[in-house]
Parts: C-alpha cells; structure tokens; sequence
C-alpha cells in the first residue's frame, strides 16, 4: 500500500459509492482532477459535493493524514486551495489555514479489496497503451471513420463544465468570461485564472473596460503578483490603482502561492498571460459574447494573436528587465484557445437551446484548426495515427484519456481490430 496506488485509486474513481468524509458529510466525486507531476497538490481542478455544496480546486493525497504536517504543506501557499485531503489512515485532524477542519476521505474500507492485486498487475504493464506493440498503423482507417464521434464524445463531456458553470451563474456572457480567462492559463496555471476570474465579476470588468491600465491594475490586483515589494514605477502606479478599486469593489485578492512557474516558458508566465487576457478583454469592450457573432475560423484565431502591454515588452516579471520582444500569442497557442474553449462553448450553447447549427459549428471549427502538437500527438504519431486536424487529434486525445488509459479494449473499435488480428502476449 503507497500514495501511488491511492492516486490510481482516487483517479480513476474506484470508490465504493457510498461515500463520507471524516466528519459524517455525503461526499460525491464529481471529477478527480488533473493529475500534477510538478511541485504542489497532486490533483489540480477537481470537483466534488459535499452534502449539497459543490467545491472546485485541489485535492492531495497521503497514506496518513499526519503526512500533511510531516511535508510541511501547512506552510505552503499552493496548498491552501485544497478542498479534499484523501487518506488511508487519519491518524491526526488537520485545520486549514483559517483553523476549520480539513474535508478528509479516507480510503480505509471504501474501495474493494481485490482491486490492489489488480492494480499490481497493470502497473507491470509499463507500455503507454496496451496494444503498443500491435498497432503498427492498423487503426488509422478506423480513427478517420471514428473520429467524428470521438470528438463529440470529448466536446460533451467538456460541455458539462460550461452547463456547470451556467447553473452556477445563469448567464452566458459571465460563464464565457470564466472560461476565456481559465483557457489563458494554459492548462498548468488553468485553475488560477478560473479563480482569477471568479473574484471578478464580469459586472465590475465592464465597468473598467474603457481603461486598459484600469484593467491591468485590477487583474493584477486580484491575482496577488503586486503583494510583494514596491517594484519599479510602473508596478507602483497598479499598486496605486488597484488600492482605490479594491475599496471601492471590497475586493479579496488571491494568494500569490497559487500560481506555478516551474519549468514553464518565459512567454507563458501569469505576468505575461495576464496581460494578454486584460488585451482581450478590452478588445470586446468586456462583450465576450460577441465571438458568437464571428463565423470565420482566420477572423477568430486573429481575435486572439494578442500582445500583452508595452511594459512587458522589456520584462517577463514585474521589476525583471529582458532584451525587446513582443509578447504576442503565437497561432499554436491561439488555435488552443479555439479548440479548448470556443468549440466547447458553442457545443454547450447549441446543446442547452438545442440549436443543432452551433454544435455542428463547433465540430467545424475543429476541422478548420491544424491538430495540436504535444506529448499525446506525438506518440500517436510513432504509432502511424497522424492527426489531420484539431478534430482528429482532440479524438486521438479522446482515445487514450478514455479508452486506452482505462483499458477499454474491448470498447474500442482500433483495439477490436488489433485483439481479433493477434492475440495479445
């Protein structure tokens, strides 16, 4: 028994369903997050009920509950976002930050018992899917038949978020906000940009949203990066602005512990992706339902070739001077924006009028993207399953993440084909 095999368990949701925390509350899991290889909470936007309440952030994982205090978590700002301690043993209660007790699960006795013998027996299968070494391009006909359907799965199962979010706020400009803002943090810093956003309420951005400074001050604010020492003037002239608008809004900054800089680029730093996002929302007039009206795949992706603020052009940090470059959002990292937050959205807004045109637009804006190059993609590709578009790849994506990591073989139409062509070793 180890924290690796109750990650597994906590991942792939193989809990009794029956489940309570540590104090008697009804837990559900609504999703178990993301997954974290860095430094900070080893599951990153997860999403639970507790009782009736629904709870978003992070969720760290330790065989004792003791462990929280052993690694020091209580003093690290990246740990207070989390929402659930998941344990094997609670052998001591654990307060948060503001002294209120932990929400904790604990594994003992709530999953079953023979799932450890078979968790051993697939980590021996230490192959990235498990017909790695069978496929040998067989499925690349199929994937061009099947991927249609991929995708969808994948933009539905993304669409549940936006139709979360529309519960949460009941209007469509303020779920497109939110989502715009998440998509700008690029995945590792996705929830801090959601949280960013969230402290905000798109009614305030509105009406600072004739003023590009007013708006960096204010997100910058919000975000927590201006805490630190005064900095050079033009840090200083923020500080000085956001110190007005937070009276005046009775706004609660975020932590600054929350945002990760490991190993990213210069280019995607917060500092820089902040920026970039206030350029958007100017750009709109804070209206971000006016992409709606956009048709053109060219027209949407130059919407977002955004270029943050002309201090950065001279600086990746605040007071950090760098030689003279343009922070501009390149086509990649605009085509992202488009695959993983506008389809999504028009998806769900299709879905919930039940207007079939916006979802069958969300399907062609993918086709009318290049497919997306990362560590997935680029496996594929080893294997012969070439993506010829964001379509194909968000389905390769589909694939792996839904099928093939949860070893749904016989599910799956390409691992039919491979177990009916060669027994598997």
């Amino acid at each position: 028994m180890n924290e690796q095999f109750l990650q597994y368990i906590w991942k792939f949701r193989l809990l009794n369903p029956d489940l309570r925390t540590s104090g008697g509350e009804k837990l559900a899991v609504l999703h178990p997050g993301i997954q974290n290889t860095d430094g900070g909470p080893d599951f990153f936007n997860a999403r639970i009920r507790i009782n009736t309440n629904i709870w978003a952030g992070n969720v760290e994982v330790h065989y004792r509950s003791s462990d929280w205090i052993r690694h020091r978590h209580q003093f690290d700002p990246a740990y207070e976002n989390v929402i659930l301690h998941v344990v094997y043993e609670n052998d001591q209660a654990i307060r948060t930050k503001h002294k209120e007790m932990m929400p904790t699960l604990i594994m003992r006795n709530n999953f079953p018992a023979s799932i450890e013998e078979r968790y051993t027996q697939i980590m021996q299968n230490h192959l990235w899917i498990p017909c790695y070494k069978l496929l040998n391009g067989a499925g690349t006909n199929i994937l061009r038949l099947w991927a249609p359907a991929l995708a969808t799965e994948r933009l539905t199962a993304k669409s549940g978020f936006v139709l979360r979010l529309l519960d949460e706020y009941a209007d469509w400009d303020e779920v497109l906000y939110i989502l715009l803002s998440s998509g700008f943090g690029f995945r590792i810093n996705a929830l801090p940009f959601e949280l960013l956003a969230r402290s905000i309420p798109l009614r305030i951005v509105r009406k600072n949203a004739d003023s590009l400074f007013k708006l960096e001050a204010l997100f910058y604010g919000q975000s927590g990066l201006l805490c630190k020492h005064p900095g050079d003037k033009y840090k200083r002239s923020l500080q000085a602005e956001y110190c007005h608008q937070q009276a005046k809004y009775n706004l609660k900054p975020l932590k600054p512990g929350l945002w990760k800089m490991l190993r990213l680029h210069p280019q995607n730093f917060p500092d820089i992706r902040i920026s970039q996002l206030v350029q958007c929302l100017y750009n709109c007039k804070a209206e971000p339902g006016m992409l709606l009206n956009i048709t053109e795949t060219d027209k949407l992706k130059d919407f977002f070739r955004l270029s943050a603020s002309e201090y950065w052009n001279r600086h990746y940090r605040f007071g950090r001077t760098s030689g003279k470059k343009e922070k501009k959002i390149g086509c990649g990292s605009a085509g992202l924006l488009l695959i993983n937050i506008l389809a999504p959205f028009f998806f769900a807004y299709g879905s919930a009028r039940d207007f079939s045109p916006l979802r069958m637009r969300a399907v062609e804006l993918l086709e009318s993207i290049e497919g997306e190059d990362n560590h997935e993609t680029r496996m594929w590709q080893s294997l012969g399953m070439n993506a010829g578009n964001a379509l194909e790849s968000q389905a390769l994506i589909q694939l792996k993440r839904t099928y093939c990591d949860h070893k749904r073989c016989l599910e799956c139409r390409i691992g039919l084909k491979v177990l009916d062509k060669k027994p598997m070793p």
